[in-house]
């Protein structure tokens, strides 16, 4: 296989699947990673630029072992595109809490894991890319996302530190910060939490990877993706108050 290296997680289907198309037929080496073994062969069957990788990233062993074949079978990656996630909704004290830590293991776990086992080796080959999916839901508390967005907070604390510790490596990352996505999983959350939601669209996967380009081309630190996204994360920081009772009143009618 010719081109950089990429390695996209989550890449059996939503985001990540989509991603991994787009990076194939730009000519990047795609290492496609995810436990749907038959989703991965299915990507590989539609691009010839992808190589699957069936792993788990929430097993410490397999993901430095991943990394290993990956840096010896197609060389070392020049970028991680870090998708893979669950999202599981509802009010936080109804949950019992470890499917609340389990989602805490597959979205901040998994983050950490992947981004430990690949930046040394980014670092090594002079500098690379971090792109991290995470989610406005880790910025702006809503009501029945406690879990997922406790999770995504921690993925865009991830984010600045591991910019803070390795910029000398050159090593730039990227949070990507979307509103609700037009995937499998919003599919799902609608049918288990329909009151989250409601009849309101999400925000489709494309438009989510364009924002993610311009950002990489601008050098960017951080994308938000979709219309008064960003105005959302402004908000939140300027006036969180006013914000909370909006969203209160928006979604629990309080």
């Amino acid at each position: 296989m010719s081109g950089d290296v990429v390695v996209v997680t989550g890449a059996a289907s939503g985001i990540g699947r989509a991603a991994a198309l787009r990076l194939a037929r730009a000519g990047w080496a795609v290492a496609a990673v995810d436990v749907d073994a038959a989703g991965l062969d299915g990507l590989a069957a539609e691009a010839s630029g992808v190589r699957p990788f069936v792993c788990d990233v929430t097993d410490g062993e397999a993901v430095a072992a991943f990394a290993l074949d990956v840096a010896r079978e197609l060389g070392p990656p020049r970028r991680l595109v870090h998708s893979a996630g669950v999202g599981v909704m509802g009010p936080l004290l109804d949950q019992d809490p470890a499917d609340t830590l389990r989602v805490m293991d597959i979205v901040y776990g998994g983050t950490l894991r992947m981004v430990h086992a690949l930046v040394p080796l980014m670092a090594a080959r002079g500098g690379g890319e971090v792109v991290l999916l995470g989610s406005i839901g880790g910025w702006v508390p809503v009501p029945m996302g406690g879990g997922y967005g406790a999770a995504k907070a921690a993925v865009h604390f991830l984010a600045e530190i591991v910019t803070a510790e390795h910029r000398a490596d050159g090593i730039r990352v990227l949070c990507v910060c979307p509103p609700a996505v037009e995937t499998p999983m919003l599919d799902r959350i609608r049918v288990e939490t329909p009151q989250l939601l409601g009849p309101r669209p999400g925000l489709s996967i494309e438009a989510v990877l364009d924002s993610m380009d311009r950002a990489l081309t601008r050098g960017r630190p951080w994308a938000f993706p979709g219309r008064g996204t960003r105005a959302l994360w402004t908000a939140r920081r300027l006036a969180p108050r006013t914000l909370s009772g909006i969203i209160a009143r928006t979604l629990v009618g309080k």
